[in-house]
C-alpha cells in the first residue's frame, strides 16, 4: 500500500442505491453525556445524526440507504476535544450490535467486531508511524468477511495492490455482496491481469512449471543435517514444496491453513517440505516452535539466495508447489481456500 495512511483512513466511496438498511445499535457512555454524534459513511457522504443518552445509555434504530454502509459513533462529551481512538467504527447493517463507547468495544456482526479492530490498529499506526500491523489488519479483516460489504471499505483503498491472485480470487468469489460494486472495479481489472500472468506463470517452462518432474536440491534440516528433497518427493505421497520465512508476515498468516490441511491429510497421503529463506537460524527455529509446525524444515540459511529460490525461481513468499506421488508438479502457489479445495479433489472429501 502506497497512500499515505490517512488518505486510507478518509478516502471512503459510496454508491447510491434505492435499498433500505435496517440498523438496530445500541449502547452505553459517559453519564454525563447528552448526545451521541454519528457520521454515515467517515467521509459524511452519507450525512451526520445524533440520538439522546438516558443515563449513559443511547439506542439508534433507522432504515438507512445501503450506499452507507459504516457508521461512526462518538459522544459528546468527548466530542468537545475529540481524540481519533474515541470514535468507534461499525458496519451498518442488520445484525444487532452493542457499543461501549468508554471502553471502545463493540459486540456484534463479525464485520462489525473486524471494522472496530481495524480502526484501532489504523489509529496506532498513524501513532508510531509503522503501517504494517495496520495493513496485516486491513488483510485479515477483509479476508474474514467477504460476506458482508467490509472489504468495499478497504479493497479499493490501495489494499488490493499487496492481496496475491489466491486472495483476490477468494474476495471476488461468485456471490459476494459487492461483486457489481463499482468501487471493487480497479481491483477486480487488478486480478484480471494477475490472472493473466498466473497462467502463464503455470505454463512456462521454469523449474516449477506444471507437468514437470522436481528438481532435487540438498539443504540441512534443523538438526544441521542435509537432507534432499528426493527423500520424500516421488516416493508415492503426495508431497507439498512449501516456500516461506519466519520475517514474512503473509507466510505467517498463512500457516494455520497449511496446519491445517496437514493435520486434515497427512494420515490420508500428504508430506509437506518447508523450505525457509531465512538467515538467522534462531529465528527460523523459533519460527517453527511458535507457530507448531510439526513437518519436514529445510534451510541453508542464504535468504534469498537460497537454493530453493534459485532453482524453482520463486519471486515471492508464501510460494508452494504440490507433487504428486511420481514427483511431478501437479499445481502451484495454492493459498487459503484453493489449497483446501485442491487436496479435497485429491484425497475425495
Amino acid at each position: 500500500m502506497k497512500r499515505d495512511i490517512i488518505t486510507i483512513l478518509l478516502a471512503f466511496v459510496s454508491v447510491a442505491s434505492q435499498a433500505q438498511t435496517k440498523v438496530n445499535i445500541h449502547g452505553i457512555c459517559e453519564p454525563d453525556a447528552k448526545y451521541i454524534g454519528i457520521c454515515k459513511n467517515m467521509d459524511g457522504s452519507g450525512g451526520q445524526d445524533s440520538v439522546a443518552v438516558t443515563n449513559g445509555k443511547w439506542e439508534y434504530m433507522k432504515e438507512l440507504p445501503a450506499d452507507v454502509y459504516t457508521l461512526s459513533f462518538i459522544s459528546y462529551v468527548k466530542a468537545k476535544q475529540p481524540k481519533q481512538e474515541d470514535v468507534i467504527t461499525v458496519m451498518a447493517d442488520s445484525i444487532p450490535t452493542e457499543i461501549d463507547l468508554t471502553t471502545g468495544t463493540v459486540k456484534g456482526s463479525k464485520a462489525s467486531e473486524a471494522m472496530n479492530a481495524t480502526w484501532k490498529e489504523l489509529f496506532a499506526s498513524m501513532k508510531n508511524e509503522n503501517g504494517l500491523a495496520a495493513a496485516q489488519q486491513m488483510r485479515k479483516a477483509v479476508l474474514d468477511n467477504t460476506d458482508s460489504m467490509l472489504p468495499v471499505v478497504f479493497v479499493p483503498m490501495g489494499l488490493y495492490q499487496g492481496l496475491t491472485y489466491s486472495e483476490l480470487k477468494k474476495v471476488f468469489r461468485p456471490g459476494v455482496p459487492y461483486e457489481n460494486h463499482p468501487a471493487m472495479q480497479e481491483a477486480k481489472a487488478h486480478m484480471s491481469k494477475m490472472q493473466e500472468e498466473y497462467q502463464k506463470e503455470r505454463q512456462s517452462q521454469t523449474a516449477r512449471a506444471i507437468g514437470n518432474k522436481f528438481t532435487d536440491i540438498a539443504m540441512n534440516d534443523t538438526t544441521g543435517r542435509e537432507r534432499r528433497l528426493s527423500e520424500w518427493c516421488g516416493k508415492g505421497r503426495y508431497v507439498l514444496i512449501d516456500f516461506w520465512a519466519s520475517w514474512c508476515g503473509p507466510c505467517r498468516a498463512e500457516m494455520p491453513n497449511v496446519t491445517a490441511c496437514y493435520e486434515k491429510y497427512h494420515a490420508k497421503g500428504l508430506d509437506i517440505v518447508a523450505i525457509s529463506f531465512d538467515t538467522n537460524k534462531d529465528a527460523w527455529l523459533r519460527a517453527i516452535n511458535t507457530m507448531e509446525m510439526p513437518w519436514v524444515h529445510l534451510s541453508d540459511l542464504a535468504g534469498w539466495n537460497s537454493l530453493g529460490a534459485t532453482t524453482y525461481d520463486i519471486k515471492g513468499i508464501p510460494a508452494n508447489i504440490l507433487l504428486d506421488g511420481e514427483g511431478n508438479i501437479i499445481d502451484i502457489d495454492l493459498r487459503d481456500y484453493m489449497l483446501e479445495e485442491k487436496l479435497a479433489e485429491i484425497f475425495g472429501e
